[in-house]
């Protein structure tokens, strides 16, 4: 499913490589994911760089790198998501997916757009019946300030009492020169929700140098935050961490590294 470029939302908030990282959720001991939409563009990173990757769906075309898993998700409570929902994330798990992830942006209308109640009632529907088979990943908030963001999701959490939530998800966007504001926002987030946090999306503005900067602190900082166990630049597209051949930018070098 296509993902729309992304800008900055704003909350109300005030050295180690990808082979030693704490706290990660996948056995290759690697916190780095992809997200994508075409996987050809995948293929110049590996497995000893990146260890999972998702595009926001339930299947893909082609093929990721070796030993990179590929990762399902109900984008929302729509038709369109749930009729397919069972067989394909039970495809996906029987390929080897050991999590599968909940909504997108719920707490966003131009993203998943559901409130608590729908997002609660639709977890109990299409994700709970996945407990036990593989680890669930909650909806992936905005870092967008009340009634988005952790506000949206205290009160999911309150009415999904009988939910298995395995990870909280979150996605952060702000300005490359901003970099103290991630890192407190997402320490801040890890020790709130007291489970493993996965950062699917997060990007940042600013000119290329700014940017480059910024993701290579990122990288180091999220590798070493314990509360932290998979994160995902956003995303792997051409002009971003790749060119139009696939091969790496300069930005793409920095979070390969």
């Amino acid at each position: 499913m296509q993902h729309l470029n992304r800008a900055p939302i704003h909350g109300n908030r005030s050295d180690l490589s990808a082979r030693s990282t704490v706290g990660s959720s996948f056995s290759s001991g690697i916190k780095k994911g992809l997200s994508f939409n075409d996987a050809s563009l995948t293929h110049h990173f590996t497995s000893s760089e990146v260890s999972w990757a998702y595009n926001w769906g339930q299947t893909y075309s082609g093929s990721l790198p070796a030993n990179v898993m590929y990762i399902p998700m109900l984008w929302s409570d729509a038709s369109a998501s749930t009729s397919t929902w069972h067989t394909n994330a039970q495809a996906a798990i029987n390929k080897g997916a050991e999590y599968i992830l909940g909504f997108n942006e719920p707490d966003l209308n131009a993203q998943a757009n559901m409130t608590p109640e729908q997002a609660a009632s639709a977890w109990m529907t299409y994700m709970q019946p996945f407990a036990g088979k593989a680890k669930l990943v909650g909806p992936a908030i905005t870092n967008g300030a009340a009634p988005m963001g952790e506000a949206w999701l205290d009160e999911f959490i309150s009415l999904c009492t009988k939910c298995t939530i395995d990870v909280y998800a979150m996605h952060i966007y702000d300005a490359a020169t901003n970099e103290a504001y991630y890192k407190q926002y997402i320490s801040s987030f890890a020790s709130k929700y007291k489970k493993p946090v996965w950062v699917t999306e997060f990007g940042a503005t600013g000119s290329a140098s700014q940017v480059n900067t910024f993701l290579g602190s990122m990288v180091s900082y999220l590798d070493g935050l314990e509360g932290v166990g998979a994160y995902a630049w956003f995303m792997d597209e051409a002009g971003n961490l790749v060119n139009s051949d696939g091969t790496l930018t300069s930005l793409g070098k920095t979070y390969a590294a």
